[in-house]
């Protein structure tokens, strides 16, 4: 539809479910910066400024939802999307090679925490940086109604092949995909015979008998409530959000590691991501006095399409991966129930996730704030022919920032660094959730159940737990 904005005439489009999330997001929080996501992107290696210059600008005109703006509509309230036409952006250069690793963080943690103007103008920030100790790159900061952790990666690598046909000859990238062609089609999706299978597989998972919740740190929060509200048959629970102050804890795994989860992943035929799931699934259970009804909250980025997977901008939908698996399975059994029940809910993946938890709160008939998860979590997929050949002997770090909030309580981002394949967790946390002691627990004994699991596939799930 054509609206006229600030005098210019605009082909502008509605917002998705996916861009309402964090749209919502923004109206609980007291500030805006809880929905930047700031990256750095940083190699051992004597970058070319001026190249890296061109091959960002390159990349962010390929790319439509690095250009998007967001506008409300002064008379109507509603809220429209449009694509600036690409203008070419000098980006600024600050040399930080002489500070602390943790002063030149600070400074990158300050900038992820400056707010955009949703509605008002540009919604990325792209600086080029050195960094201690020989790592040079690019820093971006970007608002989440743009872009979420895939189209991060999407983008970062393009920047890199961009670079690496400028600077060595290397194959140009294959052209990148609409972002407005993804809108349209999720705009033809509500009343379509799609909307309504994902409705009736939705609505019969509300008609289960209601959820347990289990949390990452035990049954203290838990029983706290049960108590508090002298009720012991409660199965929710609240996680305290008071104002979204949050950090991010980040750990990598080595090649080495890393490795023998694909691997094994491979021999099984079972997706990396249900080998993670299947290893956090296992501690809540540990920590929940063996529960064996878990619920975590899965981030679906709905890029099964050529067009999704290069188009950028937020695709992702969350919605609840719930499993009940008996502590006699053994871990390959427990793994095909996970993937079972995730291969379901990608397929109705598409199902607006407000929509889903508006209906759970009737259906359950739950207070607000009330969750049966306390754990979100994402995985990124990557494989050896997705990192960018030239580069992949260079020393290279992947580093995301908090901006100071965080919009999720509690949530795990499983990505693999392009430079080695090897996988990178991200933790954040909002502060009244979780501490980053807690996180380093979790973190611990997930590993222990991740390699006790595939060192064992064939031992129960109670033999697993009880050898962590």
């Amino acid at each position: 539809m054509e609206k006229i904005i600030g005098g210019i005439k605009r082909e502008c489009y509605p917002v998705t479910p996916a861009q309402l999330i964090h749209l919502y997001t923004l109206q609980l929080s007291p500030t805006q910066e809880i929905v930047n996501i700031g990256t750095g992107t940083f190699l051992k290696y004597d970058l070319n400024l001026s190249v890296l210059r061109e091959a960002l600008n390159r990349a962010v005109e390929r790319c439509e939802a690095m250009r998007l703006r967001l506008w409300k509509d002064p008379e109507t309230n509603e809220l429209w999307q449009y694509v600036e036409p690409y203008q070419n952006r000098h980006f600024e250069y600050y040399d930080f090679s002489a500070l602390t690793e943790e002063k030149a963080q600070s400074i990158l943690e300050r900038w992820t925490s400056q707010p955009f103007d949703t509605f008002g103008g540009e919604l990325n920030r792209i600086v080029i940086v050195s960094m201690p100790d020989g790592y040079n790159g690019y820093y971006c900061n970007v608002h989440h109604c743009c872009a979420d952790s895939g189209s991060v990666v999407a983008f970062t690598k393009d920047v890199m092949d961009i670079y690496c046909h400028l600077m060595y000859d290397l194959p140009y990238p294959a052209p990148t995909t609409s972002y407005i062609e993804s809108v349209k089609k999720d705009l033809e999706y509500p009343g379509s015979k799609k909307a309504k299978r994902d409705e009736a597989y939705w609505h019969a998972k509300l008609a289960c008998p209601e959820p347990m919740y289990t949390d990452f740190t035990g049954m203290g929060r838990l029983q706290t409530l049960r108590q508090d509200m002298n009720d012991p048959t409660i199965r929710w629970c609240r996680l305290p959000t008071q104002n979204g102050d949050g950090a991010t804890v980040t750990y990598d795994l080595d090649v080495e590691s890393t490795d023998k989860i694909i691997a094994f992943a491979e021999e099984h035929d079972i997706p990396t991501s249900v080998v993670l799931l299947h290893a956090i699934r296992t501690v809540l259970s540990k920590f929940n006095n063996n529960e064996t009804d878990i619920t975590i909250r899965d981030f679906v980025s709905r890029r099964s399409t050529l067009l999704n997977k290069r188009c950028g901008g937020v695709r992702m939908h969350c919605l609840p991966l719930r499993t009940i698996i008996d502590l006699d399975k053994t871990v390959l059994e427990s793994m095909q129930i996970i993937n079972k029940e995730q291969q379901e809910m990608f397929l109705h993946a598409d199902y607006s996730t407000m929509r889903y938890f508006v209906e759970q709160r009737q259906v359950y008939n739950l207070p607000a704030g009330a969750v049966y998860d306390s754990v979100s979590f994402t995985y990124q997929p990557a494989t050896r022919k997705s990192l960018v050949p030239y580069l992949k002997d260079i020393p290279f770090k992947s580093r995301w920032y908090c901006s100071g909030k965080q919009p999720q309580p509690f949530y795990i981002t499983a990505m693999h660094r392009p430079g080695d394949g090897g996988l990178t967790f991200h933790f954040g946390y909002q502060k009244d959730s979780a501490t980053p002691e807690e996180i380093e627990f979790l973190y611990y004994f997930t590993g222990r159940v991740l390699f006790r699991s595939i060192e064992n596939p064939d031992k129960t799930i109670r033999e697993i737990i009880e050898m962590t």
